[in-house]
Parts: structure tokens; C-alpha cells; sequence
């Protein structure tokens, strides 16, 4: 399903990037399950179906598409085009995918293709700000080491959790017309923090660009994240940073750059705080599972 622009006809070929295919479909109530990926995608990555694709279209599947970290792009065959950034979801059908890839410095998502069991009201081509991502996250990884452990029972509850993350992201973008004013603001602003993460926001842009004062927009974020913005940015651009540190040829202070930090050691003590160890750990872990693959 994935390939380089270098080696066109290897596919797989991404700095990290961990098909997590079944041998055969799994069935669970609501979704029969085709294939799950898990991809951390730089500037090299580009996929075109069906050329690249693992596994034959079928008519009546829907793919979804969670993206956790930076930016995607896809390509349909109406040549039209969508522009994914961190922290959204959305189903598409498959036979309509012309083509996609990573916009910028890194795309990291899980992509699954599935067939429903039973009627399916999916909104289609409809995004959905996801704002407890972090939830989300700790799920698919589960998911992950559900269905890698190879038990038919494991992989029958990973496809159950898998559904009931699919139906909670069809209620949140079926409820997208039920939102006011000032949230759909705030969501437009979120997916301006993710899109241009080289930039260097304070709250006193992000007030500016909501066109509110700082202390709204503080109870806007405190409402709907559970994070003051200072808080939300901050953990947007470490969780990126995390995400570029697994990408090869990435050092440290390459990525303090990258993300506009002061300097390599304010972006170690903030990411330590965040997530409890040193980046230079992330390094370490892998160099690790690289050698330990080949």
C-alpha cells in the first residue's frame, strides 16, 4: 500500500512504518476488518493505488483516516483534493482514492480500510476535529498489540475496540452541525496551530486570530481540550517533535529548529516533562528496533 519516490516499486519503503495486515478478514459486530496501518511518513512518501496498494479495491469498503500529527494530502479521481492535518479523521471510499502523500515534514496516521456488517450511516468526505487525540492514541495502540499478537480471540476484540472507535467518530462529525459559532472558530484555529507548526504562536496571536480576548479564548480551550492554549500548543508541537525524532537521519537539536524552539535544551526539558523521558531516548529506542529488524 505504501511507497517511495526513490524505489517506486518497493512498497513499505517509509522511515517507519508498520502494516499491521491480516491474513484474513475479521468480522465483529459492525465491521469486517481488511487492513490497519500505522505510518510515520516524511516528504518521500507517496502512494498511489492502485500501483501501490496491498490489497485489491472492493466496492462496498470505506477507508478512515486518523491523523495524529502533521500534515497529508489526498488525491481523488474527481481531481479534486483534501488536506489532512493533525488531530482530524475522515472516511473516504476507496474507489474514489487517486493517489496521496505527506505535506511537509511529517504525516502520521492510521489508515484502515473495513466493510460495515450491519447499516452504517457514514458521513463521507466530512473531517472531524478529534480533541481527546490522547485517548484515541492509547486505544489504537492497543489495537495494535491486539492483532500483532496473532490470537484469533485478540484479534476479534481488537476489530470490537476498532468499532467502537469508528461509531464515536461518526457521531462527532454527524454532530458538526449542531456546533455554535465560536466552536467552529476554535477548531479552525487548532487546525492553523497543527498546519503550520514551524510557527511560534503565543495566546495573544491565537486571541487575535479568534478575534476574542485571551481570557475567552482560555475558557473556549479549557472547555472543549481541557487545556489552556499555552498547554494545548505546547503538547501539539512535542507530540510532533516525538514523531520526528523516530524519523531517520533526525538529531535533537534538528528538531528543536524545526519547531522553532528557543534552543535544544529548553525542547529537552519540555519534552522530558511531557513525556518522562529525554528525547535523545527516542534516538536510542530507534536505533534499537532498527538493528533488531535487520
Amino acid at each position: 500500500m505504501n511507497g517511495k519516490t526513490q524505489i517506486s516499486h518497493v512498497k513499505n519503503e517509509t522511515t517507519y512504518n508498520i502494516p499491521l495486515i491480516l491474513d484474513e478478514n475479521v468480522i465483529s459486530s459492525g465491521i469486517s476488518l481488511i487492513s490497519l496501518w500505522h505510518t510515520l511518513a516524511d516528504e518521500t512518501y507517496r502512494v498511489t493505488w492502485p500501483r501501490d496498494k496491498k490489497k485489491p479495491l472492493i466496492a462496498n469498503s470505506w477507508v478512515a483516516v486518523y491523523t495524529l500529527q502533521g500534515c497529508g494530502r489526498i488525491y481523488l479521481k474527481d481531481n479534486s483534493e483534501i488536506t489532512l492535518n493533525g488531530n482530524c479523521v475522515i472516511f473516504l471510499k476507496p474507489m474514489e482514492i487517486k493517489s496521496y502523500h505527506c505535506e511537509g515534514l511529517v504525516w502520521e496516521q492510521y489508515w484502515m480500510e473495513f466493510i460495515p456488517t450491519s447499516i452504517m450511516e457514514i458521513p463521507i468526505l466530512q473531517t472531524g476535529i478529534i480533541y481527546n487525540g490522547e485517548n484515541f492514541n492509547k486505544e489504537l495502540n492497543e489495537v495494535a498489540e491486539l492483532i500483532n499478537s496473532g490470537e484469533s480471540l485478540k484479534n476479534n476484540l481488537a476489530v470490537a475496540f476498532l468499532t467502537k472507535i469508528i461509531y464515536q467518530w461518526i457521531c462527532l462529525i454527524t454532530e458538526n452541525g449542531q456546533k455554535d459559532r465560536q466552536l467552529i472558530k476554535l477548531e479552525k484555529l487548532i487546525t492553523a496551530l497543527h498546519s503550520n507548526p514551524q510557527k511560534r504562536w503565543s495566546v495573544a496571536d491565537m486571541a487575535q486570530w479568534m478575534q476574542c480576548s485571551e481570557p475567552w479564548l482560555r475558557r473556549l480551550f479549557l472547555r472543549y481540550t481541557g487545556k489552556t492554549p499555552k498547554e494545548y500548543y505546547l503538547d501539539a508541537q512535542l507530540e510532533l517533535a516525538q514523531s520526528l525524532l523516530k524519523q531517520e537521519g533526525n538529531s535533537v537539536s534538528d528538531v528543536a529548529n524545526m519547531l522553532n524552539f528557543f534552543d535544544s535544551f529548553h525542547f529537552s526539558k519540555a519534552f522530558k516533562h511531557k513525556f518522562g523521558y529525554a528525547p535523545s531516548a527516542v534516538l536510542k529506542a530507534h536505533k534499537s528496533q532498527k538493528e533488531g529488524t535487520s
